[in-house]
């Protein structure tokens, strides 16, 4: 591994810290009455008006957004630039099995690499379990892992080109940070194997979002 790709993640944790400090002083500062509202909201997740789902046989259902930084993994030509894109995202809609396991599916797009004297591009439909981990009323840990439909467009000047479509795995992992009841902030990082015309590669999205409690 390069010089420039511990620095490439030492600036994502640094931008990651970032986000969460702020918020962890908030939660301190807040702990009377945010806590003990989002305590009551946990202990009566499942036997509220909140309880409906979009997704069969689950319940505390949710939808989300995020925005953020992919970061394609693939070979370049020597003598042609590389750029990653400067913005990718995702959409999607979950439901809980129980309060430590869930799923979720959404719909990614990882933005367009430039590469090799053209462009490469690559989004795709997810399904995913995820689990999740609850730190305090405040805080939470979770870890997904899960499959993802990719299709993909491959143009430059070298190399295949073209366009594929395929399963690939895809696993990633984050933080809640929970600003109501019904509505966490999210820091995350996801992975997604993608089948391209010249190489499978992963792809990976550092991205911030909002979850929103039905």
């Amino acid at each position: 591994m390069t010089r420039s790709f511990f620095l490439k993640q030492a600036r994502r944790a640094t931008w990651c810290a970032a986000v969460l400090m702020p918020l962890g002083a908030m939660a301190q500062s807040d702990t009377s009455d945010g806590a003990s509202s989002n305590s009551t909201y946990q202990r009566s997740a499942y036997k509220n008006k909140y309880n409906k789902s979009w997704l069969p046989y689950t319940e505390n259902g949710y939808w989300g957004f995020n925005l953020g930084a992919p970061d394609y993994e693939k070979n370049c030509t020597s003598g042609f630039s590389c750029k990653d894109p400067d913005v990718g995202g995702k959409i999607y809609v979950g439901g809980q099995f129980n309060r430590w396991l869930g799923l979720e599916v959404g719909y990614v797009n990882m933005g367009e690499l430039r590469r090799n004297g053209g462009d490469t591009s690559a989004q795709g439909l997810n399904l995913s379990l995820v689990g999740s981990v609850p730190f305090n009323d405040v805080f939470s840990a979770f870890a997904k892992v899960g499959t993802t439909y990719g299709w993909t467009r491959t143009k430059g000047d070298v190399g295949d080109r073209g366009k594929e479509d395929d399963f690939g795995l895809s696993y990633g992992a984050g933080l809640g940070f929970n600003l109501s009841p019904q509505t966490q902030l999210l820091v995350e990082w996801d992975r997604h194997d993608f089948k391209f015309a010249d190489q499978r590669a992963e792809v990976d999205l550092y991205s911030v979002g909002l979850r929103f409690r039905f």
